[in-house]
């Protein structure tokens, strides 16, 4: 049985007839996959509807619509947006088709590319964060913010007010950096590698970025369910990655080095706990963002 959508258009962009009609004849009920905060849908003609499940708020939709605008416009993806969309009381953003793998399925098809999966993330780190903009959040704001969210209860006021003293004195930049830059958001297309889900883009530091990273590869979740057995493989193929990423980016870029992102560590820790709050992960934050609170001068 096909679920038609019910479609009813909020964007502050004029949508093309042509996708509503697309949009409106999609079939609900054949996702091409599902993430942690959405399904996506192909919708025909090199399009693809990402429609988010009810606990992604309006506000986050409306940022990764403006985010994924700006990448686009200033090079770093060529991941259109068309617009935004509700369809059967869900929200929704319309985004140019891209093709591929995601870099974290390529190798069972080309294990060589391990080796060089390093040198390309460090690449599109390279590309992304030589963008410039004024129109993002700033990475700092969106942490001092986090922080206010009821996640961090486990902070004292006096905790609170010393990490938010540190994160305001935290130099400010406008390069672009993604924040979720992990491999299952490189789509690689024969030799083309394509960044994907702006969601959580900001302006400010590359050292933040980097902050992220060491985290994503060396303490996230990794596929929630799974044996021993492929946890440890999987842990131990991304620090492979990372140590080829980080080794390449400090090449790539003068004036970085291997520990350029532990001033930004804690920063990465909020992020991760109050924008993601993985139950997995909850301890470990927490622990880790009061350990870096007791060094703070």
């Amino acid at each position: 049985m096909k679920f038609r959508a019910r479609v009813r258009v909020k964007t502050r962009r004029i949508m093309d007839e042509k996708i509503l009609t697309l949009v409106k004849n999609c079939d609900l009920s054949k996702p091409m996959f599902k993430a942690r905060s959405s399904e996506v849908f192909d919708l025909g003609d090199e399009k693809v509807l990402k429609l988010y499940f009810d606990s992604v708020s309006k506000e986050n939709v409306d940022i990764e619509l403006l985010n994924t605008t700006v990448a686009f416009e200033t090079g770093c993806t060529p991941m259109e947006c068309f617009g935004k969309v509700e369809v059967n009381g869900r929200q929704g953003l319309v985004f140019k088709k891209l093709y591929g793998e995601s870099l974290t399925n390529m190798p069972m098809k080309n294990p060589a590319i391990l080796f060089k999966a390093g040198k390309i993330i460090a690449a599109l780190h390279t590309h992304v964060h030589s963008a410039h903009s004024d129109k993002l959040r700033d990475v700092r704001q969106v942490a001092l913010e986090t922080l206010d969210n009821g996640l961090f209860t486990f902070l004292s006021a006096e905790e609170s007010e010393k990490l938010k003293n540190y994160i305001s004195a935290l130099p400010e930049a406008d390069n672009i950096i993604h924040l979720d830059f992990h491999t299952d958001n490189i789509m690689c297309d024969g030799d083309k590698y394509q960044v994907i889900d702006w969601m959580t883009a900001c302006k400010g530091r590359p050292e933040a970025e980097l902050a992220m990273m060491h985290f994503l590869f060396h303490d996230a979740e990794l596929f929630p369910g799974s044996s021993k057995l492929k946890i440890f493989l999987m842990s131990t193929v991304r620090v492979f990655i990372y140590n080829g990423f980080i080794k390449n980016y400090v090449k790539m870029n003068k004036g970085f080095t291997k520990d350029s992102h532990k001033p930004w560590d804690v920063v990465a820790y909020v992020l991760r706990l109050g924008i993601w709050d993985i139950a997995s992960e909850r301890e470990l934050l927490q622990n880790k963002i009061k350990a870096e609170i007791k060094n703070i001068k």
